[in-house]
């Protein structure tokens, strides 16, 4: 047996099969996560949904209640024109008065107001926001003393807090592929190396590409 697993390997066959598969991966991967956001919107969005009802009832207004289906999709596609024609319109002339006014408004309801500011910081940070990104230095986080580990994070704060008598400071670490799903480390203040020359959109590819773009985006060596 094993001589006949040897003169296979030698003709390559597996090898072959070996590089198909490899050439085709990104491909699977690709349908499957196509596949898994698919699964995950129907489940949140799809007609048996609370929110699917609200869009099949709009669409039940132009082709009538018999035709569920079509008035589901009918009615998902005119949420889905009316959010793109919102986005247009917020990127083109209004996104900052919008969130001012938005802001204003919800910063006056008690129970809005202690959740809606921090959430909405947070979102316009990881889809782009200059205003916010500016907030945000680039840093690097060194574990484990000289000669150790850096690990590219966001300064959540300028400000040091004592924590047993040592200065900490708090840092946000992402994580790839979705920065968002990181998390907040208290790190001494000798350990955390800013990286000036670093914009924090440019740290937010880096994770989103899972450090493929790091020849882009990181600063180079002189």
């Amino acid at each position: 047996m094993p001589s006949v697993i040897a003169n296979v390997w030698r003709t390559r066959v597996i090898s072959n099969v070996v590089t198909g598969s490899l050439v085709l991966l990104p491909l699977v991967l690709t349908v499957l996560i196509i596949g898994w956001i698919i699964n995950t919107l129907v489940a949140l969005l799809g007609p048996e949904t609370w929110f699917g009802g609200l869009l099949t009832s709009g669409g039940a207004a132009i082709v009538g209640e018999k035709l569920e289906l079509i008035a589901f999709l009918i009615g998902a596609s005119i949420g889905l024109f009316g959010l793109w024609l919102l986005g247009l319109t917020i990127r083109a002339q209004a996104q900052r008065t919008l969130d001012q006014v938005l802001d204003g408004l919800l910063a006056r309801v008690p129970l809005f107001r202690t959740i809606y500011r921090p959430v909405s910081q947070v979102v316009r940070v990881f889809a782009g926001s200059k205003a916010e990104l500016v907030g945000l230095p680039v840093v690097m986080c060194r574990f484990g003393g000289e000669g150790g580990a850096d690990v590219p994070a966001f300064l959540a704060s300028p400000e040091a807090f004592q924590v047993k008598g040592e200065r900490r400071l708090v840092v946000y670490l992402p994580t790839s592929p979705v920065p968002a799903w990181g998390g907040l480390v208290m790190v001494p203040e000798e350990s955390v190396i800013p990286v000036p020359e670093m914009e924090a959109e440019a740290l937010i590819k880096l994770y989103f590409s899972f450090g493929v773009l790091a020849p882009e985006v990181l600063p180079r060596t002189s």
